[in-house]
């Protein structure tokens, strides 16, 4: 088997084992980006988390321990004559229009005592599970506002962290989308970059499907990445190889079939050489003890001589037929269409109420020796099969040029092989496996017997030169 037919075999046995696949190299790329994405989204919310809490935490311990010493230090004393509770009051707005810090007055019943409104609006306020992730551990403080030996009230201190809070989450809220669209871009990115190794990748698996098919001219693409470049030079080093190891097998399956006909030819010499003489000399006596027989009038002796002369004449027509079967050509070193015109006029002598013609191409390509035997033997058998057992008015047989390759064709309007009857299942038979095997030794292609309207077609198709081309299907 020549190495398109190791090819063609290892692509049916893949085809009818196919081996399970993995997962895709898009959603590997897709699912590999957004895992980790996912992960530095986590990372990065993370920490983002943590700073803002610890920033919360000291800003607002700092901005309480602030508060609460200048409450202390602001505070009049107990045995000042002012109206300390309007000395507190005013520290307790003082302080609640400070960030971070809540300030509470209430009398010596408990009642809070009204503050003026704060000067600035509140800033947004974050949502309650951001808030709840920050928020530190509340702190406050109590100041008795005294003035002796009464309690006029307290001045309670707290702290706020809401505001800290709300800015942590204006940050927040202006840094996740950013990190949304640079995730969006780098999976992007990514799946961009996957594509263009995908459609690489397609260009060498395109090639090495032409390669499997047969193709073995055709070379897989240089892609512009490094990494696939070796896997390219890999690729067409092993076509060139496959090539050479066609060719070689090629020209060695031409040479056996040289060989075979030459062995054909010494066969059918010898047949002709050593059994001719012997029949004939076997009739000579046959007929020399008829004469002597005749004067007896002995029937039976006479009719037993009778059948041993038919069954010399019948064995000395069956030799002679299996010789010219054995025999390759009338003319050796003759050209192909020179072949085949001799053929013709020899079908024509067999069967002279069938009209059979040759039409040859000018200007064809001549075929190796291989080729030619392989041609001449495919016209012959195919014409014999049809006389034979199609019983054809018309053969036609046509020998031309048809993409790259050397085609043979033999048309004859009989029955056909699917209306044939028994004839036609002998006749779908007899031949096609030699001259499927000729035509696959050769790089070639043979078509069986086929219905092509009135008229049925054999086809054997020989590569001229070069790799395999086949041409377009009739």
């Amino acid at each position: 088997m020549d190495a398109t037919g190791q090819i063609a075999a290892g692509r049916q046995a893949a085809d009818a084992h196919p081996r399970p696949h993995g997962v895709s190299l898009r959603l590997l790329a897709l699912g590999g980006a957004a895992l980790v994405w996912l992960a530095i989204f986590a990372i990065i919310a993370s920490v983002l988390l943590l700073n803002a809490r610890s920033a919360v935490r000291e800003e607002t311990l700092s901005a309480f321990r602030l508060a609460s010493a200048f409450a202390t230090m602001r505070l009049p004393t107990d045995f000042e004559r002012r109206d300390m509770m309007a000395e507190a009051r005013s520290i307790a707005a003082d302080i609640e229009s400070q960030r971070h810090v809540a300030a509470e007055l209430r009398d010596a019943r408990g009642r809070p005592v009204a503050l003026p409104p704060a000067p600035a609006a509140p800033p947004e306020a974050a949502p309650r599970w951001f808030a709840a992730l920050l928020a530190p551990q509340p702190q406050s403080d109590l100041i008795p506002v005294t003035q002796y030996p009464n309690v006029l009230g307290v001045l309670e201190i707290r702290t706020d962290p809401q505001d800290e809070i709300a800015e942590a989450w204006a940050d927040v809220r202006l840094i996740l989308p950013l990190m949304a669209a640079t995730a969006l871009a780098a999976i992007g990115v990514t799946m961009a970059v996957t594509a263009l190794v995908l459609r690489r990748l397609g260009l060498l698996g395109a090639a090495l499907a032409r390669m499997r098919a047969g193709d073995l001219a055709v070379r897989a693409p240089q892609t512009g990445l490094t990494e696939l470049a070796h896997l390219s030079d890999g690729v067409n080093a092993l076509a060139s190889h496959l090539a050479d190891e066609r060719a070689r097998n090629r020209s060695l399956q031409g040479r056996m079939m040289a060989l075979a006909e030459a062995e054909r030819a010494r066969i059918a010499s010898d047949l002709h050489d050593g059994i001719g003489p012997q029949l004939f000399a076997l009739q000579a006596a046959v007929a020399q003890a008829g004469q002597r027989a005749a004067p007896l009038d002995d029937p039976p002796l006479a009719a037993a001589l009778d059948a041993v002369s038919r069954h010399a004449g019948a064995i000395r027509d069956s030799a002679r037929a299996a010789i010219d079967d054995l025999r390759l050509a009338p003319a050796e070193g003759a050209s192909l269409a020179e072949m085949l015109q001799e053929l013709a006029i020899e079908f024509t002598e067999i069967a002279p109420g069938v009209a059979i013609a040759l039409d040859t191409a000018p200007a064809l390509p001549e075929p190796d020796e291989a080729g030619r035997i392989a041609l001449y033997r495919f016209v012959r058998e195919s014409v014999l099969n049809a006389l034979r057992h199609a019983q054809p008015t018309r053969v036609r047989v046509t020998l031309a040029q048809a993409g790259g390759a050397l085609l043979a064709q033999v048309e004859d309007d009989g029955p056909g092989p699917a209306a044939a009857g028994a004839a036609g299942a002998g006749r779908k038979g007899l031949g096609q496996a030699g001259m499927r095997d000729r035509a696959s030794a050769l790089g070639g292609r043979y078509l069986p017997p086929r219905r092509e309207g009135a008229v049925t077609v054999t086809e054997f198709r020989l590569p001229d030169a070069g790799p395999t081309d086949q041409g377009p299907d009739r």
